[in-house]
């Protein structure tokens, strides 16, 4: 049964356009924070583990796109209900980037 949530707004958008979106902005915070960590030479053993996991992120992301069939139905139009995921997840990242831009070096 077909619902308002489950058509998708847009055919040019794949599912796995939008979780790769999502896979590779994780990997990119992660990855970031670790960066500015070690600039300012504060960097731990954590950081450098969510930057171990953010890199693998980073390449998820690219397999992702390299193989969309691998997703299950990555080739297909994304339901409006998977819209959701990336505007979550750059509300999520925002705040991290503001806080790497306003804290002086």
């Amino acid at each position: 049964m077909a619902t308002a949530l489950s058509s998708p707004p847009s055919e040019r958008i794949r599912r796995v356009d939008v979780i790769a979106y999502v896979f590779g902005l994780m990997g990119a915070t992660f990855v970031g924070e670790f960066a500015l960590a070690a600039l300012a030479g504060t960097a731990t053993t954590y950081e450098a583990g969510m930057a171990g996991l953010g890199g693998f992120a980073l390449l998820g992301t690219v397999q992702m796109y390299r193989d969309p069939d691998a997703l299950r139905d990555g080739e297909e139009p994304a339901p409006a209900y998977l819209y959701l995921l990336p505007l979550v997840s750059t509300g999520a990242a925002l705040p991290v980037v503001v806080t790497w831009v306003a804290t002086p070096a």
